[in-house]
C-alpha cells in the first residue's frame, strides 16, 4: 500500500468536528479554556485532520510553502547519518478553488529523491512524504516490511492519538494550534524484536492559520538512557 493510498483510505472517514473546525480556520482554545473542545480534539482521527479538509485557504495558487527538515542520530555507525534540507511545495490551481497541483521538490542536496506531483488536491502532502521518508529507513533499519509499519501508524491515528492545544510562533506573534501524538508500537506484538524503537513517537503540529496547515512533524526515538534521541526527524514550515 502506498502511502497516497495510506492517506486516501484514513479519509474516507466521516470528518469529525475538529477536522471541520480546522477546514473552516477555526482555532482550537487554550488549555485553560478548551473544555468540551480538548475532548473532542483527543478523540480525533489524526488522518482525517492532515489528509482531508480544505488546507489551502491561506495558500493561494502561486504560494511556495518551504519546511526546513533535520535528521539527527545518536550513533550514525548505527543508522543512517543525519542531515539538513529543505522541502518545497509549489501550489499551482486545481480543477476547484480549494485545490492545487502540488510540484514537490524534496530536499536539493545529495539526499534528493524523486516525489509527487500531486494532483488536484485539497491537503497537504508533506505528512505523506514525510511518514514515506521515515517509513522506508524505519523498515532496512529494524528488517520490517514498511506495510507493518504503515497499518501501525494507520491505526494508532485512528484510535490511540492524544491531542493537547499549543501557541505557535507565527510572524511577530503567536497563534493557536493542536499538537497530536501518536505512539503507534507500544503495545506491537513485535515490540521485543523492535527493541527501543518501539517506543518512536509521532507529533503533528497543525494550525488554520499556518498556509498549507501543518506546521511541525517530529519523529522521534528516545534513547532507554535518558540522553540524545537515538533518532530524531524534524520538519517545521519555514515562513517566507
Amino acid at each position: 500500500m502506498s502511502m497516497m493510498e495510506f492517506g486516501k483510505r484514513t479519509a474516507r472517514a466521516a470528518v469529525c468536528a475538529l477536522a471541520l473546525a480546522l477546514a473552516l480556520g477555526a482555532v482550537v482554545p487554550a488549555a485553560e479554556a478548551a473544555g468540551p473542545a480538548a475532548s473532542a480534539a483527543a478523540k480525533a482521527d489524526v488522518g482525517e485532520v492532515l489528509f482531508e479538509g480544505e488546507h489551502y485557504l491561506k495558500a493561494p495558487p502561486g504560494t511556495v510553502l518551504k519546511y526546513g527538515f533535520e535528521r539527527s542520530v545518536r550513533d550514525p555507525d548505527k543508522v543512517k547519518p543525519g542531515f539538513k534540507d529543505v522541502v518545497e511545495l509549489t501550489l499551482e490551481p486545481g480543477e476547484a478553488a480549494a485545490k492545487r497541483n502540488v510540484i514537490v521538490t524534496l530536499f536539493k542536496g545529495p539526499q534528493h529523491r524523486a516525489a509527487g506531483p500531486f494532483d488536484n488536491v485539497a491537503f497537504n502532502p508533506t505528512a505523506i512524504l514525510m511518514l514515506e521518508l521515515h517509513l522506508g529507513d524505519f523498515a532496512k533499519l529494524l528488517g520490517g516490511n514498511p506495510r507493518y509499519f504503515k497499518n501501525a501508524i494507520r491505526t494508532g491515528m485512528r484510535e490511540a492519538a492524544s491531542a493537547e492545544p499549543v501557541k505557535i510562533k507565527l510572524g511577530t506573534g503567536e497563534v493557536d494550534g493542536t499538537q497530536f501524538t501518536v505512539r503507534p508500537y507500544v503495545n506491537d506484538p513485535q515490540k521485543a524484536r523492535m527493541a527501543a524503537f518501539s517506543e518512536t513517537v509521532y507529533r503533528f503540529t497543525v494550525s488554520p492559520e499556518v498556509p498549507g496547515l501543518i506546521y511541525e512533524i517530529r519523529i522521534t526515538t528516545p534513547a532507554p538512557d535518558g540522553g540524545a534521541p537515538l533518532v530524531e526527524e524534524v520538519t517545521r514550515y519555514v515562513e517566507n
